[in-house]
């Protein structure tokens, strides 16, 4: 029986060689794919990185690109308000000139307009005794009734008026005046 002790013995032994390869075989193959899992995640995981910078940057960009556009709108709306302000601080001064140097205006503007018959002005409470020698002068008469205008006129002939108020002057040319302001302040 020792014969087949010993044979039993072979071939439990070439059995557990055999196994011990086997095994040794499918710890290289794990091995093998756990690598490629490995390199494969680690792959993956630059991919997503970069995939997820890219959208980061995107963002940043987007936000930087809101952030410069409501800059510009802030110093547009400053600049308009600048703008706005000179315009008032120029009628406001046209306003209060001296009775000398605003009659002189006026009949400067009478100067370029044809008084024809029946012509007549309209101007404000303020102004109907001091433009009234201005106003004979140059050939218009000066209505009775007042006009709500802070400055200027309004001439009026027959049904037929023309506005020179300083509203309506400023108005016309407030945006050639904002132009010029414009290019002088920025």
């Amino acid at each position: 029986m020792n014969d087949g002790k010993i044979i039993i013995d072979k071939i439990i032994a070439d059995a557990q060689a055999q196994a011990d390869v086997i095994l040794q075989e499918a710890k290289q193959e794990a091995e093998r794919t756990l690598l490629i899992a490995t390199e494969k995640a680690e792959k993956e995981k630059i991919a997503l990185h970069k995939q997820a910078e890219e959208e980061k940057q995107k963002i940043r960009a987007k936000e930087i690109s809101g952030a410069e556009m409501e800059g510009k709108k802030a110093i547009l709306r400053t600049k308009q308000e600048l703008l706005q302000e000179i315009v008032d601080t120029a009628h406001k001064r046209l306003c209060e000139l001296p009775d000398a140097e605003y009659c002189q205006m006026i009949a400067g503007m009478l100067s370029k307009l044809d008084p024809a018959d029946g012509t007549q002005l309209l101007v404000n409470a303020k102004d109907k005794a001091r433009l009234a020698e201005v106003a004979a002068q140059k050939g218009f008469t000066i209505l009775d009734r007042d006009c709500d205008i802070s400055g200027g006129f309004i001439v009026k002939q027959g049904d037929i008026e023309y506005n020179y108020s300083f509203e309506a002057i400023i108005s016309v040319e407030k945006e050639e005046m904002q132009q010029i302001a414009a290019s002088i302040l920025f």
